[in-house]
């Protein structure tokens, strides 16, 4: 009798309410973060924003960019890696936070290869080769021919040891055979007047920061570090066509923390492809210099174990050392 009252009880409250929702289709319910590892209007912080805005419309749920910037990504790495595995909370992260930082960092609080879940790429942003506008270098050839000079000296700034602009420079001297002074910066501020004030001899930029100062005649790109010229700058010659296999540049992506349920992870996955066959999104990616690489989890996570065995090579010849 009270199996059968039981039974009857358990079909009323299914009729009311329903079965019980799964993870994945309960999800989400409640605002999204995006936390970004740099301070606001770099790449990395638009692409978390155009991101962003779209999960919104695919959602229907408020998605909030945050940035914490400082420690070479490893504040912004530690918040992502503390916060809860739901999926809530997620780290845009990019080629030197995810790959590099193992290098830079005897010891972190977080173990970088197992504490994020891949969600997936964004896009891969190729370096791009930039002189003052008044440079009298006008090519890759230009450069190379410069550097092998002794009685010209010259000087590369970077955004830091170990950052993208520092391997690219690392990568052109080795596989260009020359020499060429590292300058390194805090940041990015001050390279881009140094360039153009003539303190500098060149930079490894990323397009979307580049292309303003470019289109006013204020910096001149020669090279890209992509396998082909980009649709964005036609005219820029890939490095690749004088320095055979030069290839380098930051790729973004998004990530949770560990633990997250795979379910949850396979949506974001979905609807972060989803943004990025958007025509209209994905001409804005292209027009800022990117390419638009959609992966899967496991595609996504394949690709990091591959670059770090490559720029492990990279980061020894720059002679970083782990702090």
């Amino acid at each position: 009798m009270r199996y059968r009252q039981l039974l009857l009880w358990c079909v009323m409250v299914i009729a009311v309410f329903g079965l019980p929702k799964s993870h994945a289709e309960s999800f989400p319910d409640q605002p999204i973060r995006i936390i970004v590892p740099y301070s606001g209007g770099g790449i990395a912080d638009v692409l978390a924003r155009v991101v962003g805005a779209e999960f919104e419309k695919i959602f229907k749920q408020p998605v909030v960019v945050e940035n914490k910037p400082g420690a070479n990504g490893t504040i912004a790495q530690q918040a992502v890696a503390d916060a809860k595995p739901n999926g809530y909370t997620l780290l845009l992260g990019n080629t030197s936070t995810q790959v590099i930082n193992r290098f830079l960092y005897k010891k972190l609080a977080f173990n970088l290869e197992t504490a994020f879940e891949p969600v997936g790429k964004i896009a891969f942003t190729p370096m791009l080769l930039v002189v003052a506008a008044d440079s009298p270098y006008n090519s890759v050839s230009d450069v190379l021919g410069a550097a092998k000079d002794k009685s010209k000296a010259l000087n590369f700034g970077s955004a830091g040891i170990g950052a993208a602009s520092h391997l690219a420079l690392v990568m052109f001297t080795s596989m260009g055979n020359v020499e060429i002074a590292h300058i390194p910066y805090k940041g990015t501020a001050n390279i881009r007047p140094d360039i153009m004030g003539g303190r500098l001899s060149g930079y490894f930029d990323v397009p979307a920061t580049a292309l303003g100062l470019i289109n006013s005649g204020k910096l001149k790109a020669i090279g890209i570090a992509s396998k082909t010229r980009q649709p964005v700058l036609p005219n820029v010659p890939a490095i690749a066509e004088t320095i055979e296999g030069f290839e380098i540049g930051s790729w973004l992506g998004l990530f949770a923390p560990a633990g997250t349920p795979k379910d949850r992870i396979a949506l974001l996955n979905k609807a972060l492809n989803q943004v990025l066959a958007e025509p209209r999104v994905k001409n804005q990616l292209v027009s800022q210099g990117n390419e638009v690489l959609p992966t899967t989890p496991q595609e996504f996570a394949t690709f990091i174990s591959k670059e770090a065995v490559r720029l492990a090579a990279l980061t020894q010849k720059a002679g970083i050392q782990a702090k």
